[in-house]
């Protein structure tokens, strides 16, 4: 279903780097990723997962696991927890804590409060946890400001080197807009994922293009990265993949 998406972004390991960013370009919709990373962490054994819905709601994400053949609802509240920031606000309109928030707390703060939570609460019972934040660009639409969005990442960042085994994974919409931000935090991890358009425009057979750079080796004055392009196509119940010049189309 999604195996060979995750294969090609060196994702479908029990054991993920620390801190993943998805730079997500305009007018292109990389959300199957957050779905297909998603089942993959649940389909392992004991891992713990949080999921951070700015862009879509919890519902969307078990409709879209449904599609790709995994129930999110078998794992609710067990090794999936989730911090549902566009539920919360639809249902309780301008009370909602996010609209709001309390004791001083800016909306990146009040968030990174309750990541902290979920963490305390569930990160001892797992062998290993991922933290999903499924769109950045939402806390700007919220009113955050570049540099409390680039301080929530390093907070983020600091977590995934202060606790063993634990896996960032964010995504960025509108990249090339937010470009210095999308820089900079994909500069706290060692794998940045680009959706792409292609430059030949609309084609049938394939919806976008995935660069994958991958930091091997960090030193003091140099490192080593190995970059991979690959095209995809999502489907209803599997996303498929292609190497560039399989298919017909200029990428």
């Amino acid at each position: 279903m999604a195996a060979s998406v995750l294969l090609a972004c060196g994702l479908n390991e029990q054991k993920l780097p620390g801190f993943v960013h998805i730079s997500e370009e305009s007018n292109v919709d990389g959300s199957f990723l957050i779905s297909c990373i998603l089942g993959q962490r649940l389909r392992i054994s004991n891992a713990g997962t949080l999921l951070v819905c700015l862009q879509h709601h919890y519902q969307h994400y078990f409709n879209a696991g449904m599609r790709l053949g995994y129930n999110c609802n078998i794992f609710l509240g067990k090794t999936l927890n989730v911090i549902d920031v566009l539920s919360d606000m639809a249902n309780e309109g301008f009370d909602s804590k996010w609209l709001k928030t309390a004791d001083g707390l800016t909306l990146t703060e009040q968030l990174i409060e309750d990541i902290r939570a979920q963490l305390a609460s569930n990160y001892s019972n797992r062998n290993s946890y991922t933290i999903l934040i499924d769109n950045l660009s939402i806390l700007f639409n919220l009113g955050a400001s570049k540099v409390q969005v680039q301080q929530f990442c390093q907070s983020l960042a600091a977590l995934a080197k202060e606790y063993e085994n634990l896996t960032v994974i964010t995504k960025l919409s509108n990249s090339d807009i937010h470009q210095l931000t999308d820089n900079n935090v994909a500069k706290l991890g060692n794998v940045r994922i680009q959706v792409l358009r292609l430059k030949s425009g609309v084609f049938r057979e394939v919806d976008g293009k995935l660069l994958i750079e991958r930091v091997l080796d960090e030193g003091s004055y140099a490192c080593e990265e190995t970059r991979k392009e690959v095209l995809y196509k999502v489907n209803d119940r599997n996303v498929k993949i292609f190497n560039p010049g399989e298919v017909g189309v200029k990428v």
